[in-house]
């Protein structure tokens, strides 16, 4: 006879057997993606971090109601979590032993063909240690997210150093390494990753000098080992191996020892160094002017084609292109990338995707002008629009004016009185277009009413030569272009323009730098550790 107490154990085991069952189906009818994971750390002088992590998600099949964001510790605290649209999120601790994570709830589902960005930060406590590999210096070492059965898609990381740490005190790992600039007045280090794979980590890092943080002791244990005595055998010796196997593969890419930045910061006053595109910002160009500015961009440098203009723009990439990184000659800038990957499979662009890049190319500007005069900066690059339209006005000939209009073009597209410069310039002129126009040929073909001549966008040497073309519609054409350009750049212009918001409020939580004011964050779980001798585990995360 099989006893009571028997049964209820069946129960409970079948019970618990359906329960699983049914979680992992709906595990499994969550299909989603990862479109960019932007991390920003800053190092506080307490020994803290705060991470920011900007996350945008889209649902493939299913829904999604939350996403997991692990931390590298469990001692953290829970900042503000917000989305794009303004909304604050619910961020709740949802650690289970050694997995350190939050849990955001999206302020609603998403579904089939949805999607979502969202920005949380926390604090954590104890990462910075000694540099074991730099003597009087601390260190600490970032993975970015990853999670274990989805890739995810631009990975982007700023490490925010304390004050006072110039370019020359500061090391870095030089994997994906990129730049350098400050927010509020800081030296940050910023890398970039086109993707990463499924489970693939990727260690970076950052050393300075332990003056910089002289009320600061970090904690004997380097933040990253075991207490043996604290736990039974059993436990002790799992633990001995695991962090003998992570230990090695910490070593592993630990190789790629810290070397110096060869880049120099400049003296405060006028921030240089800005693209035609950045200063356009700083210029006051609407939203929409900026993206036609990019897409110039992309046109001098051959990269795209349009395909139709009306309703929307439709484009599509060039061979050279597709991997939307550039080629050796003419790499892509960060603003390009980000236009190229809001590019939908039709060719039409993704108003929102289009409107995460105009905001990032915003605080980057904002970045890179902390401790530097706006109004001086403003000026200069005033002066440079100037001197650029200076080059064409004097140039001796009509090809050399034509020329130096190619080579200047976007820095002349600064001036709000393009069009009447332009006609002023070459009205009484024969244009001899240029076949490697791209720009030129763009809108020829597309705004002009009869065009009469197509370029091979594929050969362009092989075009053949194009007719000559009065100066006033060589003027009006290139004027028309970019007015259209402008008007026409998305189909939803309300829905762009409502995409692009301020950086959100400051969080009322712990955590010091809860805005994201230029690369933010990580999506799902990040990763650090002290030194280069200690070994670092983080908790997996993503979407439920």
């Amino acid at each position: 006879m099989v006893k009571p107490k028997f049964l209820v154990l069946i129960a409970l085991l079948t019970f618990t057997l359906a329960v699983s069952a049914a979680s992992s189906v709906k595990a499994q009818s969550l299909v989603y993606s990862v479109n960019h994971e932007w991390a920003q750390v800053f190092i506080n002088q307490d020994g803290t971090i705060d991470l920011t992590y900007n996350i945008s998600v889209s649902v493939t099949s299913g829904s999604m109601g939350g996403f997991y964001v692990g931390q590298p510790k469990s001692d953290f605290t829970p900042g503000q979590a917000i989305d794009q649209y303004g909304n604050n999120l619910k961020v709740v601790d949802a650690s289970s032993g050694s997995d350190y994570r939050v849990d955001v709830t999206l302020n609603q589902r998403l579904t089939t063909g949805q999607s979502i960005w969202f920005q949380v930060t926390t604090n954590v406590a104890g990462m910075i240690s000694n540099d074991t590999q730099n003597p009087g210096n601390y260190g600490m070492q970032f993975i970015p997210q990853w999670i274990s059965d989805v890739p995810i898609s631009d990975v982007r990381v700023q490490i925010v150093v304390p004050p006072g740490v110039t370019i020359s005190d500061l090391k870095t790992t030089q994997n994906y390494y990129n730049n350098t600039s400050t927010v509020n007045g800081q030296l940050a280090a910023y890398w970039q990753i086109s993707s990463i794979g499924p489970n693939y980590q990727v260690l970076l890092g950052v050393s300075f000098p332990a003056s910089s943080m002289p009320n600061y002791v970090p904690s004997q244990s380097g933040g990253g080992g075991f207490d043996f005595a604290s736990y039974g055998t059993a436990i002790g010796v799992v633990g001995f191996f695991f962090a003998f196997i992570v230990l090695l593969l910490i070593i592993r890419v630990g190789k790629s020892a810290y070397t110096s930045p060869k880049l120099g910061m400049e003296t405060l006053g006028i921030r240089r160094g800005l693209t035609a595109v950045e200063a356009s910002f700083l210029l006051d160009l609407k939203p929409p002017q900026i993206v036609t500015e990019i897409l110039y961009s992309l046109l001098q440098k051959r990269a795209v084609w349009a395909q139709e203009t009306k309703p929307s723009l439709k484009l599509k990439v060039l061979a050279p292109f597709e991997n939307k990184t550039g080629t050796p000659e003419n790499p892509l800038r960060y603003y390009e990338i980000d236009f190229l990957n809001a590019l939908r499979v039709d060719g039409t662009l993704d108003e929102e995707k289009l409107a995460r890049a105009i905001m990032f190319l915003r605080d980057s500007v904002e970045q890179k002008l902390q401790g530097y005069s706006r109004k001086d900066t403003v000026d200069y690059y005033r002066k440079i629009a100037t001197q650029a339209w200076a080059q064409v006005e004097q140039a001796g000939t009509v090809e050399l004016a034509a020329n130096a209009y190619d080579e200047q073009l976007l820095w002349l597209m600064l001036d709000p009185n393009q069009r009447s410069r332009t006609e002023t310039v070459f009205r009484d002129r024969v244009i001899q277009p240029n076949p490697l126009w791209f720009w030129w040929w763009y809108g020829y073909t597309t705004y002009h009413p009869h065009p009469t001549y197509a370029p091979n966008v594929n050969v362009p040497s092989q075009s053949g030569p194009p007719p000559q073309i009065p100066g006033a519609d060589f003027a009006n054409n290139i004027a028309t272009a970019v007015e259209g350009t402008s008007n026409s750049i998305v189909a939803n212009l309300e829905k762009f323009a409502n995409a692009i918001v301020p950086p959100p409020p400051k969080a009322s939580h712990e955590p010091s730098h809860p805005k994201s004011d230029s690369v933010c964050a990580c999506a799902a779980c990040a990763c650090a550790c002290a030194c280069v001798s200690c070994a670092c585990a983080c908790a997996g995360g993503g979407g439920h």
